[in-house]
């Protein structure tokens, strides 16, 4: 980016440039107010000198001498041309201080106005002269003390160029201030951008790492100023997509996972159905050992559909199309109904279902149906990891109070191998499988569509485990009544 394109130099040119027009404006206003100043002042202190000599000299009007000497003086103390005309508008006599300039010829019915007792002042333009074209004039009338008759007229004038010197040394002074001023503005203008600029560019080099890729790119930019809070929402738009990208990159692996998972779960079943099917319809078995065949391969087709349904209904709840209908049911009754779904298979795995009961009148707020489903998969993993177990427990506790609300717990306890801490924080992770050397582990959703399944429902989960003592899995059902 060029130098001049950026936001600092921009802002320091802005000021820089409004301050300059500041400058001129104020040249223009403060010499035309200084020169106005200095001339009405100028325009006043003629006219009293005017007075002044015009009331001294009518009691010495015969003593020219006298008079001589008094407008002398006027004229030595301020510089200014003095003329004394008298009755007949003839110069009775001329005093003049104003170096390099001559009597100026004067409008030509000033001293006949005078003469008529009116007092003038004001300024006139002299073309033939280059030096002093500008003067300020006042007249006075000289009257007769006795009889107020008027004996003459005092002329005193001065030339504008020293007002004007006047403002230009006040008008120099001033901008000299106004310069430093705007000098120190400016320095602070430039100081305030890169205040600004510099937060900018901190944002700006985040976005290029995020845009490069790098999303643990932060501004850590302090403060409370409108800059400090773009900078926190754009860390925080950071951890976000951080956490976005995370859990893509986390679902593209279950979702590889997944496709490796059914090819090989569904593989088995299915070679095991052809091959079951194909040998009695060929007629290589029969009888007995025909239904054998037969029943294998019902069992095999209800593993099927058990995949299926978990994955539907894991498809649903991600498209936010599972439906949940809670009402008012007894969780002993769900209790008994999965114990007997899971009984055929507790019984080929030499293992025994036990139901206890600690309040036999009890009514959970649940879906049965989703609820009977998540008890279905908890029973099946305990069968699965507790091979070499008696029995498994499913119990219904009594009624507990957590975070304001009231819940039954429902717990399916095992006496297997039980599992490591690392492993439990990943049980409800999907396609998560402890021991993927089992010969049919599922597809590790049963946990996950659980944890998932409560939570709809208002409730949680809860898995603890110890190592070689076995694993349990509590589900706080919320309760139809307190």
């Amino acid at each position: 980016m060029k130098a001049w394109q950026s936001v600092s130099t921009r802002l320091t040119l802005t000021l820089l440039s409004v301050t300059l027009s500041s400058l001129i404006g104020l040249s223009v206003i403060l010499d035309r107010a200084l020169m106005q100043f200095f001339v009405q002042d100028a325009q006043v202190s003629l006219k009293q000198q005017a007075d002044a000599l015009a009331t001294q000299t009518r009691t010495h009007w015969q003593n020219s001498t006298l008079v001589r000497q008094l407008a002398d003086l006027t004229s030595q103390q301020t510089r200014l041309q003095v003329i004394v005309f008298d009755v007949s508008a003839m110069p009775r006599l001329t005093n003049r201080r104003v170096q390099e300039t001559s009597l100026v010829e004067l409008p030509p019915d000033l001293i006949p106005k005078t003469l008529m007792g009116v007092s003038q002042q004001g300024r006139f333009r002299v073309s033939e002269n280059s030096n002093y074209p500008w003067w300020l004039y006042s007249t006075a009338p000289i009257r007769d003390a006795d009889n107020n008759r008027v004996m003459g007229a005092v002329y005193i004038a001065m030339p504008m160029r020293r007002p004007r010197q006047f403002a230009k040394e006040v008008k120099g002074v001033v901008m000299g201030m106004a310069i430093a001023a705007a000098t120190v503005a400016a320095t602070a203008g430039l100081l305030l951008s890169r205040t600004l600029t510099n937060p900018l560019r901190i944002l700006h080099r985040q976005a290029q790492q995020l845009e490069a890729g790098d999303y643990t790119a932060r501004s850590a930019l302090k403060g409370n100023d409108e800059l400090a809070q773009l900078g926190r929402l754009l860390d925080q738009m950071a951890d976000k997509l951080k956490q976005t990208l995370t859990a893509l990159h986390a679902q593209e692996k279950s979702r590889r996972e997944l496709v490796a998972n059914v090819s090989h779960d569904l593989r088995t079943p299915l070679t095991t159905l052809r091959l079951g099917l194909e040998a009695v319809i060929d007629g290589v078995v029969t009888g007995d050992k025909a239904q054998q065949y037969l029943k294998r391969a019902c069992r095999e087709t209800d593993y099927l559909s058990q995949l299926v349904e978990q994955l539907l209904l894991l498809s649903k709840a991600d498209a936010g199309q599972l439906q949940i209908q809670p009402q008012a049911v007894s969780a002993v009754a769900i209790a008994q109904e999965c114990i007997f779904r899971m009984q055929p298979s507790a019984m080929q795995a030499g293992l025994e279902l036990k139901l206890s009961v600690a309040t036999p009148i009890i009514t959970i707020w649940v879906d049965p149906e989703l609820t009977g489903q998540v008890i279905l998969n908890l029973l099946d993993n305990a069968i699965k990891y507790a091979p070499n177990t008696n029995f498994i427990d499913l119990s219904i506790l009594p009624p507990v109070q957590k975070d304001g609300s009231h819940y039954v717990l429902l717990q399916v306890q095992d006496f297997g191998q039980g599992m490591t801490s690392n492993m439990l924080g990943q049980l409800t992770e999907r396609f998560y499988r402890g021991d993927n050397a089992r010969p049919r582990g599922g597809l590790g959703l049963g946990l996950a569509i659980a944890h998932q399944v409560c939570q709809m429902q208002g409730g949680s989960l809860q898995i603890e485990s110890k190592l070689g003592q076995g694993t349990s899995v509590t589900l706080f059902l919320p309760t139809a009544e307190v």
